[in-house]
């Protein structure tokens, strides 16, 4: 579903396909990808940062069902649950949902470690995960949030964590896939170009037996 004219690089280190566009139109083709690989007719959208409904229009409309959650009411069809995210993900079962879209203006990793402790994951099931990450400012200054330093394993104050961004994200990835007892089957990922350099990945996440 990529359009045409965008140019996919391999990345040699990390064997992930970047997609060098930016903004809006890359976080929905990632997003537009990860449900088509878990399938429209059986996804279960939870949009944990939901806002006026922009990516719902775009992508997740076309899912079989969806749940948004924003601190703000919009008025309007869709079915949203106002409150803090964090909280919600710790009050409701977590299973009946199996993509989780993380779109966090900075770090999304806190409501990762919540959803990795809560969502429990079949032996073959797939799930989607699409993140918005915006470390990479913090990480200039040699410092990781605190979820993000539990979830990846690398220490808060880690020297020269901005140079290897990505593998940051990736351990980050991966220290979640492990928490729930899966693997990363695949993966896309777009990088900003403003010089916030956030991040947009989407993976699928596949379950492994006991």
């Amino acid at each position: 579903m990529t359009k045409p004219g965008r140019k996919l690089s391999q990345s040699t280190t990390l064997g992930i396909k970047v997609d060098n566009a930016a903004g809006f139109a890359a976080k929905a083709d990632i997003r537009a990808k990860v449900l088509e690989c878990v399938g429209p007719e059986r996804a279960a959208v939870l949009d944990c940062y939901a806002g006026s409904g922009k990516m719902h229009r775009a992508v997740w409309a076309n899912a079989a069902s969806y749940a948004g959650c924003d601190e703000r009411f919009f008025f309007d069809r869709r079915t949203c649950f106002v409150c803090d995210n964090r909280v919600l993900l710790r009050a409701i079962d977590l299973n009946p949902f199996n993509i989780f879209d993380l779109d966090a203006y900075g770090s999304p990793w806190e409501q990762a470690l919540i959803i990795a402790a809560r969502r429990r994951v079949k032996p073959g099931e797939r799930i989607g995960l699409t993140i918005t990450e915006g470390s990479s400012i913090n990480l200039r200054f040699g410092k990781l949030a605190t979820a993000l330093s539990e979830i990846s394993g690398i220490p808060p104050r880690a020297a020269g964590a901005a140079r290897v961004e990505k593998e940051v994200i990736s351990l980050a990835l991966i220290g979640m896939a492990k928490r729930m007892n899966c693997r990363i089957a695949r993966r896309w990922e777009a990088t900003g170009k403003t010089g916030a350099r956030v991040a947009y990945v989407g993976c699928i996440l596949e379950g492994l037996s006991p």
